[in-house]
């Protein structure tokens, strides 16, 4: 053989190498969601968030916080923090509950490879956690007290939630917080007494929304008008 063609030989072979390489070095990179548990990054803001895998899915274990901007309680902008009424610090109430969305931003909020979880999502979630399959597509009762569904979703840090806190144990790692909400009004409400989350499931003006409260142990599902503000919990894709 030539000694060009060998030449030509021996480059192939050292590129086939490094090909060879990075494949393998790509294949054996470790899953980061491949735990019960752990963080990511939302590269947006750099904020560090907890997840948590409950049955089959993973979930955030904090109130999304990612807040590009923030409204003045009367400005229907889609983005609110309670207590925030334009002026000064709204950093206290933001650090534990992060923030209130209208159901349009909250649609769209969630950090890449996450969404905003459907009825369905949420029912997968109860029936994990022993909720009759009767009980799950009820509307504006209670539902899921017979197996403590609200209590084990809700953190047990007593000073994040104002007693009772009924039937408390987090034992899931959902870590639930109470961010209370923002209404079409402007007026905020029920900061560490209730937690109320955004569905994607919508029907003409309203959306579907889970509720669990410091005096309950169920979780209620019921809809609110699209311009409420309540916590979003994103779900992975």
């Amino acid at each position: 053989m030539k000694p060009q063609s060998l030449q030509l030989l021996s480059k192939i072979t050292g590129l086939l190498c490094i090909f060879l390489l990075l494949s393998l070095a790509f294949s054996c990179k470790k899953d980061p969601f491949d735990a019960n548990s752990g963080t990511f990054t939302d590269k947006r803001d750099g904020h560090h968030y907890k997840w948590v895998k409950i049955g089959e899915q993973i979930w955030m274990a904090e109130n999304l916080a990612y807040v590009p901007y923030v409204c003045a309680p009367d400005s229907q902008c889609g983005i609110w923090v309670y207590g925030y009424y334009g002026t000064g610090s709204f950093y206290e109430n933001y650090s534990t509950y992060g923030c209130l969305y209208d159901w349009e931003t909250a649609m769209k909020v969630c950090p890449e490879g996450w969404r905003l979880p459907s009825d369905e999502d949420w029912m997968e979630l109860e029936r994990f956690l022993g909720m009759d399959t009767k009980e799950l597509d009820r509307t504006g009762i209670i539902r899921g007290e017979n197996v403590n569904a609200g209590g084990k979703l809700k953190e047990i840090e007593k000073k994040l939630w104002n007693e009772p806190n009924r039937g408390a144990t987090n034992e899931v790692g959902f870590t639930a917080l109470p961010g209370g909400y923002r209404s079409t009004n402007g007026k905020y409400g029920l900061i560490k007494y209730n937690a109320y989350f955004w569905t994607s499931g919508s029907k003409d003006n309203n959306a579907t929304y889970r509720m669990i409260t410091s005096y309950g142990i169920s979780i209620d599902r019921d809809s609110k008008s699209k311009n409420f503000g309540l916590s979003v919990r994103c779900i992975k894709n």
